[in-house]
């Protein structure tokens, strides 16, 4: 079967990529990737100098750690987590050093939220994703003052650095239709699926092919009791729907790009180890 790629679905945050023609362990192998394998910014070490306020420094340790760094040119400008291994917080070629220092006067009125927008970073290309995430709340007369180190990592190290919140690998749907059997019962019970509803109207037999993210319970509902010998719901093995959400660190097909080159590189490196066995 020929191949073919194709992007179905693309905007600020997700991408569903059309694969046909692939092994499914392809697209599964894809699909772990993104999740795994790309790399992105998060905060690793913090150091408090001053916290007054109501919370421990571990729990705002780790709401520094949870934030989304935008990360699309530091996968670029950093080195990789296997090189960084081992090397001090003040190597700038692995880490990029986040202040934040803020306190309130005892006669102030009212207390505020430190927000991410507060976090000073010393790379201007590495910065929150969502501003206005809250990390702790200040209290008239408290002060913070903290400096934090964001490195590049990956999602199978600690699920921070994973720049997706979603990878979905599913199967192009199809739905054989009987139109010359076609009964009101059926119609409406799959009224919500307009092609195959619109199909039985016109009495016509034809195979329908959802390229789409699409719920197929309810089709199979109706398969089994209004639309029995109407219509039959199969999946195609060889038509894949790659649906990835991105967190905010990455754009979507910068996630897929990179999964993609992670794959070709542990396939090389498994075909240099096959050769060396070969040889010897």
């Amino acid at each position: 079967m020929e191949k073919s790629v194709d992007i179905l679905d693309l905007n600020n945050n997700r991408i569903t990529v059309y694969l046909e023609g692939f092994p499914i362990a392809f697209g599964n192998a894809l699909r772990r990737l993104v999740l795994s394998d790309v790399p992105t910014m998060a905060i690793d070490y913090v150091y408090f100098y001053d916290n007054d306020t109501s919370v421990y420094d571990e729990i705002i340790a780790h709401r520094l750690g949870l934030l989304v760094l935008k990360s699309d040119e530091a996968i670029h400008k950093y080195d990789s987590p296997e090189n960084c291994a081992g090397k001090s917080e003040t190597d700038t070629s692995c880490y990029v050093q986040v202040v934040l220092e803020k306190e309130l006067s005892n006669d102030t009125t009212n207390g505020i939220y430190v927000k991410a927008s507060d976090l000073k970073f010393s790379d201007a290309s590495v910065k929150p994703a969502y501003p206005d995430t809250p990390i702790v709340y200040l209290a008239p007369g408290q002060r913070i003052h903290l400096v934090a180190y964001a490195r590049l990592g990956r999602g199978r190290e600690h699920g921070k650095w994973s720049p997706a919140s979603a990878s979905i690998l599913q199967y192009t749907t199809l739905v054989d239709v009987n139109g010359k059997n076609a009964t009101d019962e059926c119609i409406e019970c799959v009224s919500y699926y307009k092609e195959v509803a619109n199909s039985l109207k016109a009495r016509e037999n034809t195979t329908i092919e959802y390229k789409t993210n699409i719920n197929t319970s309810g089709l199979r509902y109706c398969e089994e009791s209004s639309c029995k010998d109407i219509i039959k719901v199969r999946y195609d093995s060889s038509k894949l729907l790659l649906t990835v959400e991105s967190n905010g660190s990455l754009e979507p097909p910068q996630i897929i790009l990179e999964a993609s080159n992670s794959l070709d590189r542990r396939v090389e490196g498994l075909l240099e180890k096959i050769e060396k066995v070969s040889n010897t």
